[in-house]
């Protein structure tokens, strides 16, 4: 019954705000502006977080019990920090490193004050238990990396809110299954807010998230996969499903972003330039070079996510973690592999179709 008013609640109050919000931006020409790296051709509304934020808050302070929300003060104060600073940024952008010690403060509140903290490497590379201290830094990095790869693949309309829905549905699964009602309450809120969000963000699209709905978004899931990764390990759903590789299983709901993020810093990297650098590199804008437009894109990206967490769900009790993981990054490396090798194919094409219309051109003249 909670979960279905936790979901309702926040649809309806996100679905609501958003037409106001969208009224009042485009009044105050607050616009995310077509740039030469931007895909959108005309002046859209980007702070579709503040309708997202409202709406989850609203329906996790109408179904949460009060020993829960005081359980989870610290949470929601470190996303309400995350919610101010995205707001600063879309109002006006900060700088790289500004964005980044907020956030650092934020992820610490979590790892310190609410203790959401990876408790080791849980035998990935066969390393186990860490040495002290060090499972808080790497909780924190965890926080903040995964915080900015939301920011990162919200580049095309549906895409970041179509992941974070599939993703969280699935966290919403695990917390159900091991009985921490309040996690459970919470993933299922922010679902609602983003399926309400998805109706004006689906290409083409009226709104988006902007820096706020994003960096909200990435920082939720981000210590929403830490208790997963926690609560889950050991774990027997039922008879066929037991799950000995928590970590992988966690890195296959993220393997999207978290490749993304990989693959476009590798790119800068290489180029000399910086890792925060903007560009269009990433492999949603790969498939728009191909032709797809931004809702069959979201689409395919959606579906491989969704592939990737029914496979690791499915190899969980047959391997351990490095060897998962090992699966989970092959077979996304082939998948980006292809793609790029397909871009590079149509761009030769091209290449070579104007080469020849060049020729003709100069044929005809000479004649």
């Amino acid at each position: 019954m909670f979960f279905a008013i936790a979901i309702l609640s926040a649809f309806l109050v996100t679905f609501v705000l958003l037409p106001v919000v969208i009224k009042v931006t485009k009044s105050i020409k607050l616009l995310d502006l077509p740039d030469k790296r931007k895909v959108h051709m005309e002046g859209t509304p980007s702070m579709g977080g503040i309708a997202i934020f409202l709406g989850f808050m609203m329906a996790v302070l109408i179904t949460l019990p009060a020993s829960d929300l005081v359980s989870n003060k610290y949470l929601f104060s470190a996303i309400s920090l995350i919610f101010f600073l995205g707001i600063r940024d879309d109002i006006s952008s900060l700088i790289a490193h500004q964005k980044l010690i907020t956030q650092i403060f934020a992820a610490t509140l979590v790892v310190f004050l609410a203790d959401i903290r990876l408790t080791g490497f849980y035998d990935v590379a066969g390393i186990d238990a860490l040495p002290f201290g060090l499972e808080y830094l790497l909780s924190v990095c965890v926080i903040v990396t995964m915080t900015n790869s939301f920011n990162l693949i919200d580049g095309i309309d549906g895409l970041a809110a179509s992941l974070g829905i599939i993703i969280l549905l699935f966290f919403s699964w695990i917390f159900f299954t091991v009985n921490a009602m309040d996690l459970a309450l919470i993933s299922f809120a922010v679902s609602g807010s983003l399926l309400a969000f998805l109706i004006y963000n689906w290409h083409p699209s009226r709104i988006f998230m902007g820096d706020t709905g994003s960096m909200i978004l990435g920082f939720l899931i981000s210590t929403m996969a830490i208790k997963v990764i926690n609560v889950s390990d050991g774990l027997a759903i039922n008879s066929l499903i037991h799950i000995q590789s928590s970590v992988a299983l966690v890195i296959a709901c993220l393997i999207v972003p978290f490749y993304d993020t990989l693959r476009v810093f590798t790119i800068r990297f290489m180029q000399g330039r910086s890792p925060f650098s903007p560009d269009r590199n990433h492999i949603h804008h790969s498939f728009l070079k191909l032709g797809f437009n931004h809702a069959q894109a979201t689409l395919i990206l959606a579906l491989y996510n969704i592939s990737m967490i029914a496979l690791a769900v499915i190899l969980n009790s047959m391997f351990g973690n490095s060897l998962l993981l090992l699966i989970l990054f092959g077979t996304t490396l082939v998948f980006g592999s292809f793609v790029d090798h397909l871009v590079s194919k149509r761009r030769m094409l091209g290449a070579t179709a104007k080469l020849e219309a060049s020729k003709t051109m100069a044929i005809s003249k000479s004649a």
